[in-house]
């Protein structure tokens, strides 16, 4: 038992998280559908999941997993380097080798893992890490466990990038890191720009693609694959649990490097593998990504609708990039009241917060699937736009 001091001081932490309307709390949900769930005994709808393609429920997808448990069981039973490697695991590292265009791939227990261990693994003490400020949270914190010298540059101002990297130039391996795809803004980065520099200053450019993934590019290969340039990162990490409707996470890159991941990325040797199941969803959902682009045709589709309703009814909006479409509130506060009252109405939408984004620019991080209705889409913009009335005649504090 903690000491009675140490519990009062979690108390009055977590009074003052209320108090500065940054207090958290699990919302237990019991899922119906790809993008709806009963809450406390009400059907509510989804506009918040990264199931983009709504492959969590397509019944190849499911019957994929049911007979990998069927066949080995609900999980690996060890690490992958003991006796946790199953036959799935080998084809999934397979697969996303080819649609990464890479040589060989590593998979994950989870996305965050593999970000950690990339990060952790490629850099030491005597390397430097430059980054995007608006980096997701596992690539930052896999920079600081690698204990490299970590240098952010404010969000795409990649003339600060290059200032930072003339500076650094006594450094040892130099890694570039950068999101594809901005999980908060939604925006992308500018891949041109990134390559240039990893050019001019010989660094590796580790490209995060965890939202680009089964959603952007011809064939549905990431954002890489979009721009054109998938053959330029030198390490792409990625995750199984957004368009691939599984859990998991990946790396891809050259043979040699994945070896070295495998005998350096701790969080590779030290967890236990993913589930056979997991893996066999997320291989079935790749099949289905490439003999089935009407899913990924629908979820533009309906991206498109929900953008033009956001942006007729005066929400400011950016050019059209990813699922991701964020409304700007900015008061913590008013943004929590806006998320709770959608939830009365049926929608879940939580407020996006500090420290998830910036103190001041809170916001309701609206994301669109392919299992989206078009009536879903009318209804919500519709509610949310007489709540947004509403806010805006309330007094002020």
């Amino acid at each position: 038992m903690f000491l009675k001091g140490t519990e009062l001081m979690f108390e009055e932490e977590l009074q003052q998280l209320k108090d500065s309307c940054l207090y958290r709390q699990v919302k237990s949900l019991r899922s119906t559908g790809a993008v709806t769930a009963v809450w406390q005994g009400r059907e509510i709808i989804l506009f918040c999941g990264n199931d983009y393609l709504g492959l969590t429920r397509h019944p190849r997808v499911t019957r994929a997993a049911k007979r990998a448990i069927d066949q080995t069981g609900t999980g690996s039973g060890a690490a992958r380097l003991i006796s946790g490697t199953a036959e799935v695991h080998t084809q999934l590292e397979e697969k996303i080798a080819r649609v990464r265009k890479r040589e060989k791939a590593l998979i994950f227990s989870a996305g965050y893992l593999a970000n950690l261990g990339v990060l952790s693994a490629l850099a030491g003490p005597e390397d430097l890490i430059v980054m995007d400020k608006l980096c997701h949270a596992s690539l930052i914190d896999g920079a600081r466990l690698s204990g490299a010298k970590l240098r952010v540059f404010p969000h795409r101002n990649y003339a600060r990038c290059e200032e930072i990297l003339k500076q650094e130039s006594g450094a040892g391996r130099r890694l570039l890191v950068s999101d594809t795809v901005f999980s908060m803004d939604g925006d992308l980065a500018d891949f041109k720009e990134l390559i240039r520099l990893k050019q001019t200053y010989r660094c590796l450019w580790v490209a995060d693609d965890a939202h680009g993934m089964g959603v952007l590019g011809q064939n549905g290969g990431g954002a890489l694959e979009d721009a054109g340039v998938e053959k330029e990162a030198d390490v792409i990490t990625g995750t199984l649990s957004k368009a691939l409707g599984s859990i998991g996470g990946f790396a891809a890159g050259s043979a040699s490097l994945i070896d070295y991941l495998v005998n350096r990325a701790r969080p590779f040797i030290f967890a236990t593998a993913p589930a056979p199941s997991a893996c066999a969803a997320a291989l079935e959902a790749l099949d289905i990504i490439e003999e089935e682009p009407e899913h990924r045709m629908m979820l533009w589709r309906n991206i498109q609708r929900m953008h033009e309703k956001l942006k007729a009814s005066g929400w400011p909006m950016d050019l059209i990039q990813s699922p991701i479409l964020p409304l700007m509130i900015g008061k913590e506060g008013d943004a929590l009241a806006l998320s709770e009252s959608l939830l009365g109405l049926g929608y879940f939408v939580p407020a996006i917060r500090y420290p998830t984004v910036a103190k001041g620019k809170a916001r309701l991080r609206v994301t669109v699937s392919a299992a989206h209705t078009p009536d879903q889409i009318e209804a919500f913009v519709e509610a949310l736009n007489g709540l947004k009335t509403q806010l805006a005649e309330a007094p002020q504090p």
